[in-house]
This record gives structure tokens, sequence and C-alpha cells, in this order.
């Protein structure tokens, strides 16, 4: 290492805070131009290239400007005479998604495979190429460009700061509940209020009236956008505010069945770096070679203990791993608990070592949830069961309930509360308990344990005024929205929050920030340093609130023990059989194993029956004249509901 050239910005054009002192650009490539007294480098995250003047000397080599370029650039190329520069960009914006298609499922239905519209075949790769001639009297132009592009310069006004230090100190606690793999069309496309389609919600109102009276209770955010295209770098997003470099070129491969490994929640290559000795992942992993189920069989396949997590963004000076939310609230002296986030499902589905789908596993001492992050290991419930399509999310909310009751009623709540529930992403139909076993029922489960969670805090005199609860997707996949394929559901709900829709286009980022000012901590890298906090979601002072979940009446065709008196049990789908049937050979493993292109068209043509799919986005403004809309959509509903018949091949 000769010298280390920071090439975030040019000097004195960032703002009144140092954003020098973050990582997060994503540098990922560099070249030379033939002189060899100009470098070219490509931020990925920021969108441009960085041009380095190097003078020969250690102390005057900086940043001399910056070019804006397409969305993630991750490679620069010089032309062999110098006139020319070329740039790949590998992302690019993806508008609606609603003309799906359909891959596998019923014979009778047509397939169309490469039909590309699944969010990482909607993003498309680019390439750009610019003269450099009289490059050097455009800098300083293409720099301020890149400059308002990243909001480099933008500054939090003196009302929204009021209001988050309000927010701020008044709330002392944080839920953040992460689901899995919605759009906001899919979810709140009925909804009374809001930017929402009808025509395109598959879980409605019907399916998950807990989402339903949440935005309509408290603030609608109809603009809001997940920040990645999958589960894969959607994790690292909405934990951390950044996918590392190394992700965003992993995932696109492994999600074209070309290999690799889904490693961002702790495992690299199914090997928990959570635990640092050869010893311990033996003793832990019975399918490991020297392990339980092998014991006379020396070293195995993971030879080289330590922790060192491939995909894992590092903390400030360069820390390694500890770029997570969770890492932040420490090092600033929080506490916190973990429900699910980061845990080895190694075991779920392996015969010979299976973790027992137990509702109450603590009552046996039955370790289910492994952690596999090294800081959260001492903060993770073992009880609380990871992902997993074939165990209801009511269980999951009984074992954070059971562990509030038992630790936390009475005072004493972490700073920080992490809870996954997953159900939403439906699967695992054949084996899974207690009769939620369609897809409805699994959204259904998923939306109760949602709004179970809601009702603990509103019914706590404790914490009802000083508790913030946030709730988002991790991604929004491929689903059908008639806004953007990245729209999806989030929801803050608390004494602080206000009632009404919030149009700002927001994303994944924006939430996060504003999680951290919430609890008072500072950004972690560049992406949540340049984030919007949500200021305009919230009141300055606490006003009364109380909230009730509601299961949908669909779960009272399950076995889980529901409030009385007991609704009529009317499924709309088809059973459990059909549904494992038309998902046979899928992996619901872990998240996003299956193919989720295939996957969605099997729900769709499932849930929707013969039921043509829009084949053109609207481009309408559909948050006008809600109430004619949504009664020409029940109409609809009950003219099919009358008409139509189960799908192909039930």
């Amino acid at each position: 290492m000769i010298e280390s050239i920071p090439v975030i910005a040019p000097p004195g054009t960032l703002s009144s805070f140092s954003l020098s002192q973050y990582t997060g650009a994503n540098t990922n490539s560099v070249t030379l131009s033939p002189d060899e007294k100009t470098l070219y480098v490509t931020n990925g995250n920021l969108n441009n290239i960085a041009v380095v003047a190097l003078n020969g000397s250690n102390v005057n080599d900086h940043v001399m400007g910056l070019i804006p370029t397409g969305w993630y650039p991750n490679s620069v190329s010089i032309s062999k005479d110098g006139s020319w520069a070329y740039v790949v960009n590998s992302k690019s914006p993806t508008g609606p998604n609603i003309n799906w298609c359909y891959g596998f499922g019923p014979s009778t239905y047509p397939t169309c495979m490469p039909a590309n519209e699944y969010n990482p075949q909607l993003t498309k790769a680019g390439l750009l190429s610019f003269p450099l001639a009289g490059l050097t009297a455009q800098l300083a132009s293409l720099t301020a460009q890149v400059t308002t592009n990243n909001h480099f310069a933008t500054v939090e006004t003196p009302a929204a700061a009021s209001i988050m230090a309000a927010v701020r100190g008044g709330v002392q606690h944080v839920i953040y509940i992460l689901k899995e793999n919605r759009t906001y069309d899919q979810i709140l496309g009925d909804l009374g209020r809001g930017n929402g389609d009808p025509a395109l919600a598959m879980f409605g109102q019907s399916i998950t009236p807990n989402e339903h009276n949440l935005a309509e209770q408290f603030v609608t955010l109809d603009n809001f956008r997940a920040t990645a295209e999958t589960s894969n770098d959607g994790w690292p997003w909405s934990t951390s505010a950044r996918a590392p470099d190394v992700v965003e070129h992993k995932f696109p491969v492994n999600y074209a069945q070309r290999g690799l490994s889904l490693d961002t929640e702790g495992l690299n290559r199914n090997v928990n770096v959570a635990l640092p000795t050869l010893a311990q992942r033996q003793a832990a992993n019975p399918l490991m070679s020297g392990g339980a189920l092998s014991p006379n069989v020396a070293g195995g396949e993971d030879l080289l203990p330590g922790q060192a997590d491939v995909d894992a963004p590092d903390g400030p000076d360069n820390e390694l791993n500890t770029g997570y939310l969770w890492n932040n609230a420490l090092r600033a002296g929080l506490t916190v608990h973990d429900y699910g986030f980061f845990v080895d499902t190694t075991f779920y589905n392996e015969p010979s070592c299976q973790t027992p789908l137990a509702h109450d596993p603590f009552s046996t001492n039955t370790i289910v949830a492994p952690s596999s992050n090294v800081a959260l290991t001492p903060f993770t419930d073992p009880y609380f069961r990871g992902f997993d399509p074939a165990f209801p999310d009511y269980y999951r909310f009984k074992e954070w309930q059971r562990d509030f009751n038992a630790n936390y009623v009475n005072g004493g709540l972490p700073n920080l509360i992490l809870i996954r529930f997953m159900h939403d992403h439906t699967g695992s139909f054949a084996t899974a308990i207690d009769g939620v076993n369609t897809p409805e029922r699994d959204v259904a489960d998923n939306d109760y344990a949602v709004g179970l969670v809601v009702q603990t805090i509103a019914n706590s005199p404790i914490y009802k005024n000083n508790t913030l609860i946030f709730v988002v997707e991790d991604d929004s996949q491929d689903g059908g929205d008639h806004v953007d394929s990245h729209r999806t559901t989030a929801f803050v709900v608390g004494a602080y929050v206000r009632n009404g829709v919030v149009s700002t286009a927001y994303t994944t980022l924006d939430f996060v920030r504003t999680m951290e000012e919430v609890m008072g901590l500072p950004p972690m890298n560049l992406n949540d340093a340049l984030a919007t906090p949500m200021s305009d979601v919230f009141n300055t002072t606490p006003t009364a609130w109380s909230f009730t979940a509601t299961p949908s009446a669909i779960l009272y065709c399950t076995s889980l023990p529901l409030p009385g008196p007991a609704l009529p049990c009317r499924n709309p789908t088809p059973d459990f059989r059909y549904w494992a049937r038309v998902t046979k050979g899928m992996d619901f493993s872990d998240a996003d194993r299956v193919d989720d292109d295939t996957f969605n068209r099997v729900l769709w043509r499932g849930m929707m029956g013969n039921r043509p799919y829009p084949s053109r986005p609207s481009g309408k403004d559909l948050s006008h004249n809600r109430e004619k809309l949504l009664a020409d959509y029940r109409r609809s509903l009950e003219r099919r509901t009358a008409s139509t018949s189960k799908p192909a091949g039930n």
C-alpha cells in the first residue's frame, strides 16, 4: 500500500457535514489514461466516475472532478489513443410491472419464460461512451450535476430537524419488523386512499385487514420503493443501508441459476461464521464430516476457522463486518434484541437432523434459531424460528410475546428490537402445519402476527407512547404494481405518527435513516448519510391511539387458536394439494431459492383463475375518485365469483 486517495468528491464540494468519513461508495474499478497521469474510478453506489490527477506526489493526488453515469457503473475503460471513455452500467430503472406471464403450473396455461418481467431481468445493463477531449473544461459542471444527483449539498430544513428532534426526545424504543417480497398494489391496491390499483390486489382487505387498518389509522406511504432487487441484496440494504459490491456482483448470477450462493445472512457457503472454531462448527453441524452424524471422519468441509463474513459491510474505520444497524446501536450504548434476523436455518429441511416444527420450543429448551451473526449472537432469541414457510408467523409472535411477558412487560424493553415475520413470502404448502398452507392463508397469518405485535404495544401503558414500530418488506421482487416494480408497503406506527397520505418518494435508505434519527444514531455509510429522514410522517407531540388485531376470516380455515366467535370458513382458492402440486420441485428452504418469476405466476393463476392480467401499464394516478374505483372493483369481483370456475388443473 503506497497511498490511499479519497474518491467521493473533489475538495470543497461536500455538504456541511463531512461525508469523507463514510464508506459505501462501492468503488469497484479503476483504469489509467495512456499517459498514466489520470486515474478514472467508478463509484457504483454514487453513479459516477471520479477523475483523479496523479501528480507524482502522494500529497497532491486528488479528485479533479466527477462524471455522472447511469445506474451502478462497475467498469471503465479508456481507448488506446486516450480519446474516448467507455463505462458499463449494471442497472436501470424498471418502471411498472403488471404484464405478468406464466412459467410453470397447470399445463393448460401458456408459458412464457423469456418474458423478462422479474426485477433482475427488468433491470438492464448499459454501455456509456463519451469523448475525453475538452473534459477538463467540463468537469466543474459535470461535478455539479453529480452533486445534485447524489444530494451532496442537501441540508435538513430547520422544520424537519425540529420534528425529528421532538420524536427522538419522546421515543425510547424502536421495533423493526422485516417482511418478504410484496408490492404495494399486491397488498394495498384496494385501500380506501392512496395511489393503489385494486385490480392488482392479490392479498387485499379481506386477507390483510391489519395492514389495511394500519395504513388507514396511521400514515399511508403510497410512493415508497424498496432499494433492493431481490432478497439477496434486500437484506443488506434493509439492515445496513448498503449492499457491498460483492453482493451486487453475486446476486444476478445466483438468480440466473448459474451458481454462487445466497450469503447475505451470515452463512458463507452454508458455513456459519458466527462460530469461530472448527470444533464448534462440527458440534453444531451434524452433516459436517467429523460431526455428530460422521464422528469418525476427520476434518470437514470447513477447515478454515474464522469469523470473516464475505458479504457483510464493514463499520467505521474499516472495522470488519460491523456495518449493520444493530452494530450502530450497540456502539452508541443502546440495547438490542433479535427475533429471527440472521439465523442459521441449515437443518430445517434435513431429514437426518430436522429441527422440529414445535409451537413452543422454549418449553422443551429446543434451540431452533442458532445465530449466524457474531454481534447478534448474545441477543438472539434461540426459540424464535427463522425463515421457514412451513411454520406460521402466529407462533413466531407467540414466542416474542412469551419473551416480552417474561422479561419486559414491566420495563426494560430494549431500545432496538428486530423481528422477522416472513410468511408473506408463502410456500412449503405440502409440509406446512396448522392448515396455514395456501398463499392467502400464509399472507393472512403474516398480517395477523404484525397486528398482534402492534396490539401488544398499544395495550401497554409503559410503552405505547414511547415506542415506534417500523414495518417494511426487504424487497418487492417481481409482484404486480402499476407504478414501479420496486414499490412496496411500509408502515410506521405509534403515538408520534400522523394520520394521512404521504406520497414523498421515500426508499429503504430513508426508512433506515429515520430509525437511526429516532434512536439518535449517526449514519452508517454514505447511503444513509445522504438519505432523508421521513419527517413528514410524524407529529411533534404524541396523540392517543389504540389498536386491536383482527384475524382475516380465512384464518378460521386453519387450526390456529383464534378469538371467537369462529367465522364461516370459505377458502377462495384451491386447497393445499393444488398448491403443493403446482409448486412441486420449488425450493422454499430459504428466501428466494425458489424461482420467483415462476412462483408469482403460479400465485396469480391459482388465485385469480382465468382472469387476464393487464397487458399495459395504466400510467394513471389512482389516488383520486377512490370510492368509485373501489365500487367498480367490488362489482367486478362479484361478477367474477359468480362466473368463473376453479383454475385449470385443480
